[in-house]
């Protein structure tokens, strides 16, 4: 589809990002003791010389918080990479180059000036989630979840010696975390579809698309409403008052509209011409 709008594009010469999954899994039922705060030794450690990647959710949150355009935001806070061997493109947060590298959020001792809308990831540590293809035929038939989750232990972090304990479920509930892994999930399920599908960055089109509908919502909002998008697609009058004035629904129709862009699924289907 055409459109007037420009988006951001990732950098070409941004670096890639490698996974590793050699971590401790943890079950729905497992506990596990941790703390976080000044007292702790390491406070603030963590937020050094990391890759914090960011989720469309988080973006929404961070930019509302900051009263920026996502634009502005994704140029001002952020750098585009390549999850290595997918060519999806991910958005990770600038870290500080003259202060051993810290985040860029990180306020000195006092720690995250944006800690209520801290992204999904760091609420999470020292947990972490992986989310699979759900398409793939084990979950199909299995009814298994596409989520795994696991432990992040590393020698710099002192916080697992606090005797502190939690479930998983109380942890998650503490750090705020189900509603943002809620929001998350269609996103996180459309890239373990095109990790499995391995799009490349060749397909230009396509990562375009993701960028937009991923990242830069203030771009998608013009490509929806000041384009021929509404006279192509049928949307309901509803729904098209709703996802104008309410960002987070219109990043829900955003993975919609994702979905049928990149996969031919979804809710969202163009107008039948008579």
């Amino acid at each position: 589809m055409s459109t007037s709008v420009t988006t951001i594009e990732p950098d070409n010469h941004s670096e890639e990002i490698e996974e590793n999954f050699n971590l401790k899994p943890i079950s729905p039922e497992g506990i596990f003791s941790f703390a976080c705060h000044p007292g702790v030794s390491c406070f603030n450690r963590c937020c050094h010389e990391i890759d914090v990647i960011l989720t469309p959710f988080d973006i929404l949150k961070m930019k509302t918080d900051l009263k920026l355009r996502s634009g502005e935001f994704l140029t001002k806070f952020t750098t585009f990479h390549t999850l290595k061997e997918t060519g999806i493109p991910l958005v990770k947060l600038k870290m500080r180059e003259n202060s051993n590298g810290a985040c860029i959020f990180l306020d000195g001792p006092k720690g995250c000036s944006i800690y209520h809308n801290r992204p999904q990831v760091c609420r999470s540590y020292p947990l972490g989630v992986a989310t699979l293809d759900p398409r793939h035929a084990k979950f199909q038939t299995e009814g298994q979840s596409t989520e795994a989750r696991f432990m992040i232990k590393e020698d710099m972090c002192m916080g697992h010696r606090e005797p502190k304990t939690w479930t998983l479920k109380k942890w998650m509930e503490d750090q705020g975390t189900i509603e943002m892994e809620e929001e998350n999930k269609p996103w996180m399920e459309i890239v373990a579809k095109l990790k499995a599908m391995k799009i490349g960055e060749k397909q230009h089109h396509e990562i375009s698309l993701f960028v937009m509908a991923s990242y830069d919502l203030d771009t998608f909002w013009r490509f929806v409403f000041e384009s021929s998008f509404l006279e192509r697609f049928d949307v309901a009058e509803k729904k098209i008052k709703s996802i104008k004035s309410d960002e987070e629904k219109l990043l829900k129709f955003a993975m919609e509209w994702l979905k049928y862009a990149l996969f031919g699924e979804g809710t969202i289907r163009p107008k039948v011409k008579n």
